[in-house]
């Protein structure tokens, strides 16, 4: 039988790297209670107590980003707060941009605080006041008896690949679809047609355009508030801008081609009108 590892979940430092393979299966069990609101957090949900406003809930919003460590989501208990992913093979840009090796699982401790009710608290202070903590299990692929060999794992390897694919490919569905990959997309949209754009017009967007693109790496702002929601209108009315010059320029270009076609027809025409009538002149 395979031997399994079960690492505590740090809460500082670069995101834990968790060794399996793709296919493989993890499991975090454990929450945290927040004494700042009474809140429960595990892996992926916070359970609100019914004291706070609203009343009790639960919220699927939790102390490890799973997707962008490399892992989908297979189940989910918000009462024994045992969770279920399965490492996609995916995940390596974040987990090397937050120093750590894929798979990996990248905390969402500022998003948490940020939540904090009414309107956010400092991470530092988030951090003061959990208790508790979240163990992480893996468990490698089961290996293939040699007496199988090789039929057995080339089958097994091909299952695995297919299994694999089709997560990956569900994982890149849902996170295109995401708020995140939304704008992500119009920020690249935008940066691209910024770069084909008229010199002038480029000159004054282009600071403000990098300065958005930083905030969103830095993941300073959240695409589903009210803040990020600005900041996506914004960047559509600077399309729209850059598409109606694009098309200005397009128009001008296209009606500068046709006066010089037009002319030059009209040029033809006339030689052609006076080659004739010097044919039929008689001699004098």
């Amino acid at each position: 039988m395979p031997e399994k590892s079960t690492t505590p979940l740090p809460l500082d430092g670069p995101p834990l790297h968790v060794k399996v393979e793709p296919g493989a299966e993890i499991v975090l069990r454990g929450s945290f209670h927040n004494g700042y609101d009474g809140t429960t957090i595990d892996a992926v949900t916070t359970t609100w107590p019914k004291e706070t406003p609203g009343g009790a809930s639960v919220v699927p919003s939790g102390m490890v980003d799973l997707e962008a460590g490399g892992f989908h989501l297979t189940s989910r208990d918000p009462v024994s707060h045992e969770v279920h992913a399965v490492y996609t093979g995916q995940g390596g840009e974040v987990c090397a941009a937050l120093h750590s090796s894929a798979p990996c699982l990248p905390l969402r401790l500022d998003k948490l605080a940020l939540e904090r009710r009414p309107v956010g608290i400092p991470t530092a202070e988030l951090l003061s006041k959990l208790q508790g903590g979240i163990n992480v299990e893996g468990l490698p692929p089961p290996p293939v008896p040699a007496a199988a060999v090789p039929y057995v794992a080339i089958a097994a390897s091909i299952t695995i690949a297919g299994v694999v694919a089709l997560v990956a490919a569900r994982v890149m569905r849902r996170r295109a679809a995401s708020p995140e990959a939304k704008l992500a997309a119009l920020l690249a949209r935008v940066e691209g047609k910024l770069g084909h754009s008229d010199a002038v017009l480029a000159a004054p967007l282009l600071p403000a355009v990098e300065t958005a693109r930083k905030s969103l790496k830095k993941r300073r702002i959240d695409p589903t508030s009210a803040e990020g929601k600005r900041v996506e209108a914004v960047l559509l009315r600077v399309e729209a801008r850059l598409d109606a010059s694009a098309h200005d320029a397009r128009s001008a270009a296209e009606q500068q081609a046709a006066d010089e076609l037009v002319h030059e027809m009209e040029s033809a025409l006339e030689a052609a009108d006076e080659a004739t009538l010097s044919a039929l002149s008689p001699p004098r």
